[in-house]
């Protein structure tokens, strides 16, 4: 990251905990493998779109916070497009 915060694990931690309260099927939670030679800490999430009306609600809310957490990561390190994104969309970034 452009602020040197590479391995601080708030960022995926908070990602993973918004993925889960807002409907993921599944979270993980893994630490480097290929990625950053093992210095590096991600969450992923899946999501089951059945077609159903929770789920689409789901799907919503979990492809909103997981994008938007990745825009206020990026711009909390200092990377001008993801400050003009946020500014854009209207995402609160505090100083």
């Amino acid at each position: 990251m452009k602020d040197g915060s590479d391995a601080i694990a708030d960022w995926p931690m908070i990602n993973f905990a918004l993925n889960a309260i807002n409907g993921a099927s599944w979270i993980s939670f893994q630490q480097g493998g290929g990625t950053g030679i093992g210095n590096s800490l991600h969450a992923s999430m899946a999501i089951v779109a059945d077609g159903t009306k929770e789920k689409d609600e789901c799907l919503e809310r979990v492809l909103t916070v997981d994008t938007g957490i990745g825009i206020a990561r990026l711009a909390d390190a200092g990377y001008e497009e993801a400050i003009r994104v946020a500014e854009q969309k209207g995402i609160l970034i505090p100083d």
